[in-house]
């Protein structure tokens, strides 16, 4: 989904990705920095050659996750502790470091990718759950902090998507998570990109809240 919302709005804007590998369907005028946000030190140190080497950044969106999906008995510790790099102590990273250049220039949005998966409570999910809940607590402490200064943090919370996370859960049996999703649907990238237009065009008094898709 990255890649693709990525591609779709660097026709008419500078989009910067943060990736541990380019894609060789990116397009030509996106900045890509290398990074695996498992690793704090080289998370730092991107994001802070990506806010020296640009003078504003006005939209930053936490998207990168990673899910191993399997009850937590048997989960494996390498396992644990990727979900949480990835999906909760990166986002707060890249926040943190992005926030204080939005500070500066008086004014940006953040939005962090959530997920469904704290309200259905999948078996399999606790651990992805939980760092998807952490991160939209997370965001709205910070959307209190921001409000002063003109930043404003949201949530979208989306339903599955097609994706290599989906078809690492799927295994074949798409009826299997569909029969979760109350609107019975995958999320379509045109919702996606709606939801985060609306919220990354600086409503000044939308913050701290959460749009969710596929009506959980």
């Amino acid at each position: 989904m990255g890649l693709a919302l990525a591609n779709y709005w660097s026709q008419e804007n500078t989009i910067i990705g943060i990736s541990r590998t380019q894609s060789p369907e990116m397009d030509v005028d996106i900045i890509h920095y290398n990074c695996d946000l498992a690793n704090e030190d080289e998370t730092l140190s991107t994001i802070r050659k990506i806010v020296k080497n640009h003078k504003n950044i006005d939209v930053l969106i936490n998207n990168a996750a990673v899910l191993t999906s399997l009850p937590v008995g048997i989960l494996k510790p390498q396992d644990i502790s990727r979900m949480i790099d990835v999906n909760l102590k990166a986002p707060i990273l890249l926040s943190k470091v992005v926030f204080r250049k939005m500070i500066a220039s008086k004014g940006g949005q953040i939005i962090n990718i959530t997920s469904m998966a704290p309200k259905l409570s999948v078996v399999g999910d606790s651990v992805y759950a939980a760092t998807k809940s952490g991160l939209e607590a997370f965001s709205k402490v910070l959307n209190k902090e921001g409000h002063q200064f003109g930043i404003h943090v949201n949530n979208l919370g989306i339903s599955a998507y097609p994706s290599g996370m989906l078809e690492q859960v799927l295994t074949d049996n798409s009826e299997k998570i569909l029969n979760l999703i109350p609107h019975k649907q995958f999320a379509e990238f045109d919702q996606i990109v709606s939801a985060l237009e609306f919220l990354g065009s600086g409503h000044k008094d939308i913050g701290g809240q959460t749009i969710y898709l596929g009506g959980v």
